[in-house]
Order: structure tokens, then sequence, then C-alpha cells
């Protein structure tokens, strides 16, 4: 009796070690990692002035396009020991927008648009009731999968801003964006 007790505690010591073991390689193969890109783009000062006999304090919004981004996505894939059809899901976790020369006083509210060639555009993010006196905000995400467009070579950010003129400001704006994704897939 105690040789078939001790031939069952073995087959099972033996069946829990192996189930550990498939469970390991299934965890080992998921990946995730997260990408960062930034980019910089300028709001003209002739924006920033309201023309001639509308109120101070009026809003109106407007379209900036940011320069062309470069993905790397491939050499990143790569990297990570991944390909593109292995991924099931890129999602935007930060959108940052800052000012180094000054604050964001002149922005009322700002919606963000992911883009690239053969995509339309898909909202990213938006910020509505940016703090006064503010440098630099996080916008607030879109629970939207994102990966067609990160697969794409060059993306591009269309952000809709709604200007409060008369703000004060003077000069043009340089605004930095900085964006991080996170991606989920599996390893070769």
């Amino acid at each position: 009796m105690k040789k078939a007790a001790t031939f069952i505690l073995a087959v099972l010591v033996v069946a829990g070690i192996t189930s550990c073991q498939k469970t390991k390689d299934d965890i080992n193969k998921a990946t995730e990692f997260d990408m960062s890109y930034s980019t910089d783009f300028t709001i003209p000062s002739s924006t920033l002035t309201a023309p001639a006999g509308t109120p101070s304090g009026t809003t109106q919004p407007i379209d900036f396009n940011t320069p062309d981004i470069s993905t790397a996505s491939a050499s990143r894939f790569t990297s990570e020991s991944t390909t593109k059809d292995l991924i099931s899901e890129i999602k935007m976790t930060r959108f940052t927008i800052s000012n180094s020369g000054g604050n964001l006083n002149y922005l009322k509210s700002l919606s963000i648009y992911l883009r690239t060639t053969d995509l339309g555009d898909v909202l990213v993010a938006t910020k509505t009731n940016i703090p006064q006196n503010s440098t630099s905000v996080d916008a607030d995400l879109s629970d939207v999968n994102i990966k067609d467009y990160i697969f794409k070579d060059k993306i591009q950010f269309r952000i809709n801003i709604t200007l409060i003129t008369s703000s004060g400001a003077s000069g043009d704006q340089k605004l930095s964006t900085s964006q991080t994704v996170h991606v989920k897939g599996k390893r070769i």
C-alpha cells in the first residue's frame, strides 16, 4: 500500500512540474512593451490674435498637423522577438503636450487624432478645461486599438485646438508632444 501511495504521489509531482513548465512557456511567449514618440509643432502668432472687432477671449477652433513621425515599428518588433502578425493590441497610454517657453493659457481645449496613409483619422485623446498657467498637460486618452496605424512606417497627429484669442500670448508658440503606446502580442 505504501508503494502505491508513493507511486501516486510521484506521478502527481511530475504532472504538477510539467503543468507549471507549460504555463511558464505560455507566459514566456507573450510579450508586452512600450514605444515612445515625440514631435514639435508651432502655433503661429497670427492665430492667437483675434481679428479686429472680435471681443477679447473669443474662442476659435483650428487644426494643426504635426510633422511625420517614423514609427520604427518593424525594427522594434524584431528587437522584441515578435512580428506585426503576432501583435494583438497597441493602445496609447500617454499623450503630453507642453510649452517650454511659457504657459498654455491660450488653449481652451484640444482633440488629438492619429492619422497615416490609407487610414482615416482616429480620435486618440482629448483635453478640456486646461488649467491656467500650466506649461504641460496630459490628455485624456481614448480606449482605441491603434495597431494598424503603428504598423505603418510613419504616423502624424492632427490636433484640433480651441484657442482663446487675445490671451496675452505673444509670438509663435512652439509646442512639444510626447506619446507612449503599449504593445501586447506574442513572441516568435
